[in-house]
C-alpha cells in the first residue's frame, strides 16, 4: 500500500508477509522527519494484533532492510549519518573529507558529479540541503518539479525532510567504518541496525512480551562495479580505485557473514537465505514437455533430495494474474508433491497497489492437507510418468502426460 497501511485482514490470509519501505509511503514521506522504519514496525503490529502466530515458531511478519544503501528515511540510519562522529561509516564524494557538507560550497557543487549533491526545493524558509556523503536520487522521495535529476519516488508535499543536516537520498554504508564510541560499523550494522528492537528483539507494545519481527528482504549488495541498484557512475563520483573497490566488497561480505552467524542462532532468517527455485514444473513451459517433466520429477522424487538442503520458496509468478483455478492447483500440487521439511509457497516482491489490486488467495490454500505420510514422492506405477505422494488428508499426484497436478481429498 502506498497511501497507507495494508489491510491486516488480507495480510493474515498468508502465513508470512514481508514489508519494505514503500509500504505507507505517502504517510512517511510527508512526516517531519521521515519515519519509514517505525511505520514498518507499526504495520507488523497491526498484523500481529489480529493473528500473533504460533509462539516459538519463526516470526510471521518480516521487515525489509538494505545492506549497502544507507537510506536516511530510516531513523536509525539518519541518526548516524547526521552525526559527524560517524562520518567514516559512510562513503563520500571524491574530493571531500569529513565535513558533511560539500566543502561548504553547497549548490555550487551541483553538476560536479553525475548525481546532485543537494536537493532542489526552496520555499523561502528551508534552503536546499547539500551533502558531501555520496548519494543518488534513484528511488528517493522528492517534492515534484525538480526535473530529470530528481525523479519522484514518493511525493513530498513540501521539502522532503530526512532531518536537518543531509538531503534525502540513497547513501552508501562503508562496511570498513571505524570504531566510534566503542562500536565498529560492523557491530552496529549487525547488532543495532539489523537485529534490534524493531526486528528480532521486538516486543508486543501492549503486553511487553517478545513478539519478533523477522528480517525480510535484505536488499542490494556491493560489487566490484559499485553498489547494486545505484547510479552507474558510483566509482567515478567517489574516486574509488580497483583496490578500494575490492576492499569495499570484502568488507561487505565480512559483515554479511557475521550477520548470518548472528541471526540464525536467534531463530531468525531472511529472504536471501532461501532457495527460490522450488517451483520447476510450472516454469519454462515444463508442463507441456512430458520428457522434461518426467526427468524433473524423477530427480526430485528421491530420498534425501539435495534441494531440501535449503529452505525452499515455491514462487507464484506475476502476482497470480491470469491464473485459472487449475493453474493454482498445479502450483499447489507441485509444492505438496516435492516440498521438503522447510518450504513455503506464495508470492515474491510486489509493488505498491493503492488497494486497487490484491493478489489472489487460492481456495487450495484454505485446505488442511495434514502432513506427508510418504517421505518423498514416487513414480507410480514405475515408468508411467505419473508421480504420487500421500498426505494425511489427501493424495497428491502429477501426470506428466497431461501436464497437470491433482489433489484428491481423503
Amino acid at each position: 500500500m502506498q497511501t497507507g497501511f495494508q489491510n491486516a485482514t488480507y495480510a493474515n490470509l498468508f502465513g508470512i508477509v514481508v514489508y519494505d519501505w514503500s509500504n505507507a509511503k505517502n504517510l512517511w514521506a510527508n512526516a517531519h522527519p521521515m519515519n519509514s522504519e517505525e511505520l514498518i514496525t507499526a504495520q507488523a503490529e497491526l498484523v500481529y494484533a489480529q493473528d500473533p502466530g504460533v509462539p516459538g515458531y519463526a516470526p510471521r511478519v518480516w521487515a525489509y532492510r538494505n545492506t549497502i544503501k544507507a537510506l536516511n528515511w530510516y531513523t536509525s540510519v539518519r541518526e548516524k549519518l547526521d552525526d559527524p562522529a560517524y562520518s567514516s561509516w559512510f562513503i563520500k564524494f571524491k574530493g571531500f573529507g569529513d565535513a558533511p557538507y560539500p566543502g561548504g560550497k553547497g549548490l555550487q557543487q551541483n553538476g560536479s558529479y553525475h548525481v546532485p549533491v543537494c536537493d532542489w526545493y526552496n520555499n523561502g524558509t528551508h534552503a536546499p540541503r547539500c551533502s558531501g556523503f555520496y548519494h543518488d536520487q534513484e528511488q528517493t522521495p522528492e517534492h515534484p518539479g525538480g526535473g530529470k535529476a530528481y525523479p519522484v519516488d514518493g511525493a513530498c508535499i513540501t521539502q522532503c525532510d530526512c532531518g536537518p543536516v543531509n538531503p534525502c537520498g540513497e547513501y552508501i554504508f562503508n562496511h570498513s567504518g571505524e570504531v566510534v564510541n566503542g562500536q565498529s560499523f560492523r557491530d552496529w550494522f549487525v547488532n543495532s541496525y539489523m537485529v534490534s528492537n524493531e526486528t528480532l528483539f521486538h516486543k508486543n507494545p501492549i503486553t511487553g512480551q517478545p513478539q519478533p519481527i523477522g528480517l525480510g528482504w535484505l536488499d542490494d549488495s556491493m560489487t566490484p562495479h559499485g553498489p547494486t541498484e545505484e547510479d552507474s557512475n558510483y566509482i567515478a563520483d567517489t574516486g574509488a580505485s580497483p583496490a578500494s573497490m575490492a576492499a569495499q566488497v570484502d568488507a561487505y561480505h565480512e559483515s554479511m557473514n557475521q550477520l548470518i552467524s548472528t541471526v540464525i542462532p536467534l531463530g531468525g532468517f531472511y529472504w536471501q537465505l532461501m532457495d527460490t527455485g522450488g517451483a520447476k514444473l510450472n516454469k519454462n513451459n515444463v508442463t507441456a514437455n512430458t520428457t522434461v517433466c518426467t526427468s524433473v520429477l524423477r530427480s526430485a522424487c528421491v530420498a534425501n533430495y539435495s534441494g531440501w538442503n535449503r529452505f525452499q520458496m515455491y514462487q507464484i509468478p506475476s502476482g497470480g494474474r491470469g491464473f485459472t483455478a487449475q493453474t493454482f492447483t498445479d502450483y499447489t500440487a507441485e509444492f505438496l508433491l516435492t516440498r521438503g521439511p522447510y518450504s513455503i509457497l506464495g508470492y515474491t516482491w510486489g509493488g505498491c497497489t493503492n488497494n486497487d489490486q490484491t493478489w489472489p488467495f487460492a481456495p487450495d490454500w484454505t485446505v488442511d492437507y495434514g502432513v506427508p505420510t510418504d517421505a518423498h514422492c514416487t513414480e507410480s506405477p514405475a515408468g508411467s510418468g505419473t508421480f504420487v505422494r500421500e498426505w494425511t488428508h489427501a493424495t497428491v499426484s502429477w501426470d506428466c502426460g497431461l501436464g497437470h497436478g491433482k489433489i484428491s481429498p481423503k
